[in-house]
Formats: C-alpha cells, sequence, structure tokens
C-alpha cells in the first residue's frame, strides 16, 4: 500500500552516483530522497520520517562516519538504518569505526545492484514492520489506558489506602501528606524534618505552622493555590522556597489533590512534598550553558560564512586573474614587437617603455590576486628567514622612511622555513608597509621569528607539528575588533584611495595557507598591530635547499616549426607574431582537438606551445593525447592560472604574460629538455 512506503535517503556528493542508486532502487517503490552533502542530509533528516540512509563514506566537509555520528547523537533517529558506501578499500579499524559511529552495513563500489537492492529492502521492510509495531503497542497502550480507567472507577472505596501507598511508591523516600479537610488536622510521613531543616519535626505539625516556614514571598501564593485547589477541585502543583531556622533557602515542589464525598463536598486533600532545589540549580546552570553555546555556535557561523565568503572571492579573484593575465599577454606581446620598430623615435621609445611598465606592474597585481586565491606558482625550498630579513634591510629601509626605527629578533637556533623564498620577501616587505602606514608619526617596527610546536588543540586551524613563527609588530595606531576581523577580506583598505589595494594581507594569508600555515592578527587600538605568520619547518639536516641557476640566455635558435594552441585568438595572434620576429614558422590551432587533427594530418612540428586553461581539452590533456599517439614532440605550457594539475610538473611551462627574452629561453629549455628526434623532421 502507498501509506507503507518508507523513505529512504540518499547521500553523495556526486550527482551521477545519486542518480544511479536512484534508478537501482526505484523498483523498490519506496520513496527516494537524495541529499548532496552532509548538511542537507542532516535538514531531510528533520522533516522526513526516514527509514534508511546510504551514505558515501569520502565526502567534503563532513564524511560519512561524521554525519552517522551526528545521526545517532539525536534520539529520535536510533531506529535509522545506516548503510555505508565506501569507493575505496576500507581497512578493518575503518569498519569498526564505521560501526561505532552507527552503521549497520557495508557495500563496496562498484556495487552490485542486487545486493544493494537486497539489503536496503531488508532494512526498509524491518523500520515498515517497526512502524506497524509502534502502532499496535500505540492502540495496546490505549486500550490499557481505558481499562485502567474502568478498574479505578470500580474501586473507588479503596482510593484513600490505594493513593497512599501509590505516592510512596512512587516517590521513594519522599514526603507524602494527607490535610483532613473537617478537622484540620494533618498527617505527615517520616522526613519531613529533612524538608525543613530541623530536627525531630512534629508529624501532625498543622497548616498554619507549615506555611509560617514558607519563604514570606512565597506564602500569600502558596495560601491562595491551595484554596483554589480546595474550592474548585483543581489539581494542587507548585513550587515555593522554604526558610530554614539556620537562614539556607531551599525550593520545594508540593503536588497533590482533592477527596470528595459522593455529594462533591471536599473531605480530604493528600500529596507529597520533595525537595527540587539541585534540579532548579542544574536547570540554571543548563540554561546558562546553553546561552553561552548559543553564542558559540553564532560565532562559529560567522566564522563558516566568513570562509564561505573568502573562499567565493578567492576563486573569483583567481579566475580574474587568469583572464586579465591573457588580456596582459596580448597588450605585453604588441608592446614587445612594436618596439623595435620605434627605436629611432625617442619619444615614443619612451612611451612604450611607459606601457610596457604598467603592463608589467598588472602582472604584478594578478600575482598578489593569485596569491590570495591561493593559487600562485610556489617554489619552496629551505629558507634562513633571519638572512632573508638581513638582506632585505636595505630595501626596508627604503621602503619605510627614517621615521621608522627597523628592529629583528632572531633566536640563535632557527630552523629553516619551507617556503618560497621570493613569495616570503613580498610578504615581509607587504606587512612592513601596512606597518608604515599605520605610523604615521613614526615608530618601531619589530621582525622577529622563534620555533614553535603546535598541537592538536590548534586554535587557528594547523595541523599538529612543528613551524617557525614570524612576526612582524608596529607601535601604530591598532585595529578595533571589526576592522580587525575584515583585513584579511580582499580589497578592503582603510587607507585613502590610491594608497593600498587592499590586497596585501589577503596576499600574505593566502601564501601562508598555500604553504602549509596560517596567519593571525592580534591588534588593539592605540597599542599596535602584531601578524604573526606560521612556515612549515625544515631541519637543519633535513632536505638541502635549493639552489636556483639562472637560465642562461641562448645566443640564439636554429628556427623551428612552432604549433601554436591557444583558444583566445587575440592571445594567439599576438604569441604568433612574436614567435615570427624571432625566424620561427607557426602553425597555429584554436583547440587541442584542432591541434590534433593538425598532427594527424603530418604536420611536422619542433616545439608545442600551448595555453593550458582551454574548453573542451586542456593544454595537459593535449600533450597526454600527443603521447598517446606516439608523437614524441617536445612541449611548452603557456598559463595565466597558476594552479595545475600535478602530472603538469614535469612539463615545461611559462607563465603568461611573458616578453620576448622570457619565451627565448622557455623554448630553448624546452627543446634542450625534449629534443625532437629526426622522425619528427622527415
Amino acid at each position: 500500500m502507498n501509506d507503507d512506503k518508507v523513505n529512504i535517503l540518499l547521500v553523495d556528493d556526486q550527482p551521477a552516483k545519486l542518480l544511479s542508486y536512484e534508478v537501482i532502487l526505484k523498483d523498490l517503490d519506496e520513496r527516494l530522497i537524495k541529499a548532496n552533502s552532509a548538511r542537507e542530509a542532516l535538514a531531510q533528516l528533520l522533516k522526513n520520517d526516514i527509514a534508511v540512509v546510504l551514505v558515501d563514506v569520502c565526502m567534503p566537509e563532513l564524511d560519512g562516519f561524521e554525519l552517522a555520528a551526528m545521526i545517532r547523537e539525536h534520539p529520535r533517529f536510533e531506529k535509522i538504518a545506516i548503510i555505508f558506501i565506501s569507493a575505496i578499500h576500507l581497512t578493518d579499524l575503518d569498519r569498526l569505526r564505521g560501526y561505532e559511529a552507527g552503521a549497520v552495513d557495508y557495500i563496496p563500489v562498484p556495487v552490485v545492484p542486487e545486493i544493494l537492492r537486497a539489503k536496503v529492502r531488508a532494512f526498509a521492510d524491518l523500520h515498515r514492520k517497526t512502524r506497524q509495531l509502534e502502532r499496535l503497542n500505540g492502540e495496546l497502550e490505549r486500550r490499557v489506558a481505558e481499562r485502567t480507567a474502568e478498574l479505578q472507577a470500580s474501586n473507588a472505596l479503596l482510593q484513600d489506602s490505594e493513593s497512599r501507598v501509590r505516592l510512596a511508591k512512587d516517590a521513594g523516600g519522599i514526603v507524602t501528606w494527607t490535610w483532613d479537610l473537617q478537622s484540620g488536622a494533618v498527617a505527615w510521613s517520616p522526613g519531613l524534618g529533612r524538608l525543613l531543616g530541623v530536627d525531630g519535626a512534629d508529624p501532625a505539625m498543622p497548616y498554619g505552622s507549615f506555611l509560617r516556614i514558607v519563604h514570606p514571598d512565597d506564602r500569600a501564593r502558596v495560601e491562595s493555590e491551595i484554596h483554589a485547589a480546595v474550592a474548585g477541585g483543581s489539581p494542587y502543583e507548585t513550587e515555593f522556597r522554604v526558610a530554614w531556622p539556620n537562614g539556607t533557602v531551599r525550593w520545594l515542589a508540593a503536588r497533590g489533590s482533592v477527596i470528595h464525598d459522593d455529594t462533591g463536598r471536599p473531605l480530604r486533600m493528600m500529596g507529597v512534598n520533595f525537595d527540587v532545589t539541585d534540579r532548579r540549580e542544574a536547570t540554571e546552570a543548563l540554561s546558562l550553558l546553553n546561552s553561552q553555546l548559543e553564542q558559540r555556535v553564532e560565532e562559529r557561523t560567522q566564522q563558516v560564512i566568513q570562509l564561505q565568503k573568502t573562499e567565493a572571492l578567492g576563486r573569483l579573484t583567481g579566475g580574474v586573474a587568469h583572464d586579465f593575465n591573457n588580456l596582459l599577454a596580448v597588450i605585453l606581446t604588441n608592446l614587445e614587437l612594436l618596439r623595435p620598430k620605434l627605436v629611432n623615435d625617442a619619444k615614443a621609445l619612451s612611451m612604450i617603455d611607459c606601457a610596457i611598465q604598467g603592463a608589467e606592474r598588472g602582472a604584478a597585481l594578478t600575482r598578489r590576486m593569485l596569491a590570495f586565491a591561493r593559487k600562485q606558482d610556489l617554489k619552496p625550498e629551505p629558507v634562513d628567514v633571519p638572512a632573508l630579513v638581513h638582506g632585505m634591510t636595505e630595501l626596508l629601509q627604503r621602503s619605510l622612511g627614517p621615521l621608522v626605527h627597523i628592529e629583528t629578533r632572531f633566536p640563535a637556533q632557527l630552523d629553516l622555513a619551507h617556503i618560497d623564498p621570493h613569495q616570503l620577501e613580498l610578504a615581509i616587505l607587504n606587512l612592513a608597509v601596512n606597518g608604515r602606514d599605520a605610523m604615521p608619526e613614526g615608530g618601531t617596527l619589530r621582525i622577529c621569528a622563534e620555533n614553535e610546536v603546535m598541537g592538536a588543540a590548534c586554535a587557528i586551524g594547523l595541523l599538529p607539528g612543528s613551524y617557525v613563527r614570524l612576526s612582524v609588530t608596529d607601535t601604530g595606531t591598532g585595529m578595533d575588533a571589526d576592522t580587525r576581523r575584515r583585513a584579511v577580506e580582499p580589497f578592503f583598505t582603510t587607507k585613502g584611495i590610491g594608497k593600498g589595494t587592499g590586497l596585501g594581507l589577503s596576499m600574505v594569508q593566502g601564501l601562508a595557507a598555500q604553504s602549509g600555515g596560517a596567519m593571525q592578527i592580534d591588534s588593539t587600538p592605540g597599542q599596535g598591530t602584531t601578524v604573526s605568520v606560521w612556515l612549515p619547518r625544515v631541519d637543519a639536516a633535513g632536505v638541502p635547499a635549493a639552489v636556483a641557476s639562472p637560465i642562461a640566455q641562448p645566443e640564439g635558435l636554429r628556427p623551428c616549426t612552432i604549433l601554436l594552441v591557444d583558444d583566445d585568438a587575440l592571445v594567439r595572434m599576438a604569441s604568433a607574431a612574436m614567435l615570427e620576429q624571432l625566424g620561427h614558422t607557426v602553425v597555429e590551432a584554436s583547440s587541442g582537438e584542432e591541434a590534433l587533427d593538425a598532427l594527424r594530418s603530418g604536420a611536422v612540428v619542433d616545439l608545442v606551445v600551448t595555453d593550458q586553461a582551454m574548453p573542451g581539452m586542456t593544454g595537459v590533456q593535449l600533450i597526454r593525447a600527443m603521447g598517446e599517439m606516439d608523437r614524441v614532440v617536445p612541449a611548452l605550457l603557456a598559463s595565466g592560472y597558476a594552479e595545475l594539475p600535478p602530472e603538469a610538473e614535469q612539463v615545461p611551462r611559462i607563465n603568461k604574460p611573458f616578453t620576448q627574452a622570457m619565451l627565448i629561453a622557455a623554448i630553448a629549455a624546452a627543446i634542450d629538455r625534449h629534443p625532437a628526434p629526426t622522425a619528427n623532421r622527415a
């Protein structure tokens, strides 16, 4: 029946897998609900009665184990069957972790449809049967309640004695009392003294004497509630304070009811009293903890929102930098081609040189944008931080001016940092300039470094391990909390128009994160700012520092036939003109497929120069396809976007925008590294 259908939740971050599971399970004729993340799955669990959760182990943000643990934490979901699907080989420890997290079964990939259907059907049927049993139990409980009410009515003559026994049994030592409304006599059970803080309390304490022990602020209310219960027959249920003789104030709870005769006249009132001081204190403490937890959740939520904003801006910035590099490549290439033609026109030549400098400044800006986006092309090596800073002394003094006094503090035994030295220099310079701008009247800029070991509970998100902590401190104006929070946002600046791009701290944070470290800002208005950067360290006896040998500028290259591949017509046109000016023959292709067609048709080339980011087929995919054709042709990868797949590390590369000299050197290096066989020249 349709009413007996159960909900099956399919969780996977890959839509194709979700579709395949849906196709396999549609024959079960159950309701299939899909979620492409753990967060969406939790939302579906809160909205629907789920019988079975089919979840992928490997997902971003929250993996299958974490999702299962979160589901099992909620009593509402304790009967849900969780089945893991894993495309990776799971060890016994992994399986044990999954079962401890709440899984009931594992299904390896590739999935066998029949097995998947059978297992899901079994747990769906179990849930359906359980639901039917719960309905039957509910009906049974209803009938039992009706029968119990009938029995209570038939045993009305025994109500007094049974009420006392039941209250004593349920309360377990809690004080019971009976108040005869006709005579006014009150009978208390043993234990009254413990409630009232007195020894030897009278077990027949009158009603008026008890009221005098009630806290003065609660006395009138308690008396009013008792009279209301006697007059109206409503249940008596309240909480109030009592004042002990030693001054202690305790909270008591009271529950009771009025017994009437056949005419409706109230005969007696029976009830219980018990101490609830600890419960109230615990409730207040829990309320405080809940308030603190809500505040922390709000803080973490804002941190997540900020992180998501930063990541989105990073993706946007990286894409803009890539497109901007392509435009700069066109401009710079044409300027390089135009310059030799105006060598006799000094004024025009000066204008060309100014334009080239502007284009190079634009290229520097895109590098900073890529640094924020964590997509810059880093070349990390062991770096002696004190030596690097001391080597920058003259540059720092010239950049900061005479009003800023520079101090450096380094320990005698400082580990080497694993970082790109050129990018680290740029980061230190950015931090120093920021410090200078925060000290318009002058001050002290202190650059320090120390070894630091971070544990597992690191508040700034670093993995456990050893780091070199580099700190740049100024004695300037400092920042308030809002400015400090926004300081790493790209293009945010407190400087005047034209005095900053707002990318300095973003670039430093991007460099630290991409290098496996982190950045933190500590600042107080009027007390200066300290920016700390944690860099992964290298032991002095570990990996030796790489010595970068400059690329020798070749005296000349023999004319080559070069296959130039780029989907951007302007970039391709400018690059072809520069290659032809160098004496090379150029075969152009606007895509990877067009380049492969040219090679299949018998084109003989000495070198392939290809863009990386192209629709349909990337540069790396083109080079791989050439290898599958048994065409061993040297390749040079040109890209304005520094994030490349790992297999591209073995391919010679030139970054856009490039100059003619850079292109000459890159072509020479590519051909020398992989000389074309004579078969390609025949």
